[in-house]
């Protein structure tokens, strides 16, 4: 009976290495909703909530404004988020590809934009200093969409600009993965308990 338990410890360890595999990728990826950059005198940090934006599903998107060369945070700029575009043509149908399909809360401004609100707190959570808020946002449609943002305070004007990746609202199979991988290791560790016992 010795000979089976081996192989069996063996099929489990890689099940249980699998699943955790799993878990950390989508916990890599969740991360990834972070977002780094340089433009002109500022170094801009932005992160969007949920991490994962969907297709007409509301989001927020939030900048941490910096003084690259000193680090420290950039308060009273006056920042201005532009019309989104997509990135590519071939998710937008027979679209140009080029096409705004962000809705916001506010009112634009005459450039065009929306001017994103400074926070010092959301709730009862304390916000950085130089942290910038947008509430509200949807994408129309997923795949890969180019956000600018322009940035105007005593030490200039700059545009930044970020990728966003955005998805199909869908279920989340690495979630789905993972619950199915852990029931089968119940499962099997049940079986095993059985066999011992008898």
């Amino acid at each position: 009976m010795n000979y089976l338990r081996r192989p069996m410890k063996k099929i489990l360890l890689s099940l249980s290495l699998l699943i955790l595999t799993l878990l950390f990728a989508s916990n890599t990826l969740a991360a990834s909703g972070k977002l780094e950059q340089d433009a002109g005198p500022y170094h801009v940090i932005m992160q969007t909530n949920p991490e994962n934006l969907m297709a007409n599903q509301a989001g927020t998107m939030t900048m941490i404004i910096k003084n690259k060369a000193t680090g420290q945070p950039v308060t009273g700029a006056k920042v201005i988020m532009m019309q989104s575009t997509m990135s590519n043509s071939s998710s937008a149908g027979n679209n140009s590809g080029n096409m705004g399909g962000m809705n916001m809360s506010s009112g634009m401004d005459k450039q065009g934009g929306t001017a994103m609100q400074e926070q010092s707190s959301m709730g009862s959570m304390a916000m950085d200093p130089g942290t910038y808020m947008m509430e509200g946002m949807t994408f129309n449609q997923p795949g890969q969409w180019n956000q600018a943002i322009t940035i105007s305070s005593p030490l200039g004007e700059s545009t930044v600009n970020f990728p966003i990746t955005v998805g199909k609202s869908g279920p989340n199979f690495v979630l789905i993965g993972s619950v199915a991988g852990a029931v089968v290791i119940v499962g099997l560790l049940a079986a095993m308990l059985k066999r011992k016992k008898n």
